[in-house]
């Protein structure tokens, strides 16, 4: 069985057969990746030089900067079905809640409050939950497996599984 075939099978809940992550979770994160890029230029060019805050654009450009760069990476490990899935969701979900926060917290005037509650509440906070329900799932994929790959002999060293040692059948020619 190769490492392919092992991660398709560990992505498979037993039983039901369905996906801990569902496989349109990929491209759809890497669309959002894609998707941040021109709004984050935008925000650059047309957020105002001065609020009452020093280096505003900068502050709003870099986290978009930063969280397109989570969507990305968790979109990355999802594809690749890395352990590393769990933590990189957690934390693009997290950074989710907190545009969304910022973004109605921080608008002026009726039109823009209005255009960040609505983009909190169709886009950044679904977009959370899905990242925070995919963390939850393979979390606990992990722990359902655990005990199963310990008493089959794996063993953990420098953050990767190892399988038990193969045996060699004994030489019948040998004494």
């Amino acid at each position: 069985m190769t490492s392919v075939d092992l991660r398709a099978r560990v992505g498979l809940r037993l039983g039901g057969g369905r996906w801990l992550v569902p496989p349109w979770t990929a491209p759809a994160l890497i669309f959002c990746a894609v998707v941040l890029i021109p709004w984050t230029a935008l925000l650059f060019l047309t957020l105002p030089l001065h609020y009452t805050a020093n280096h505003w654009r900068l502050a709003w450009g870099g986290f978009d900067i930063g969280l397109g760069a989570a969507l990305a990476a968790t979109a990355l490990m999802v594809a690749r079905r890395s352990p590393y899935a769990e933590v990189t969701a957690t934390i693009t979900a997290t950074l989710l809640c907190c545009d969304a926060w910022f973004d109605v917290l921080t608008s002026r005037g009726v039109s823009d409050i209005a255009q960040a509650i609505v983009s909190a509440l169709l886009i950044e906070l679904p977009l959370a939950a899905l990242c925070f329900w995919m963390a939850r799932n393979l979390a606990h994929a992990v722990e359902v497996a655990r005990p199963f790959l310990q008493a089959a002999g794996f063993t953990i060293a420098d953050n990767r599984l190892v399988p038990p040692p193969t045996r060699r059948p004994e030489d019948p020619g040998a004494e």
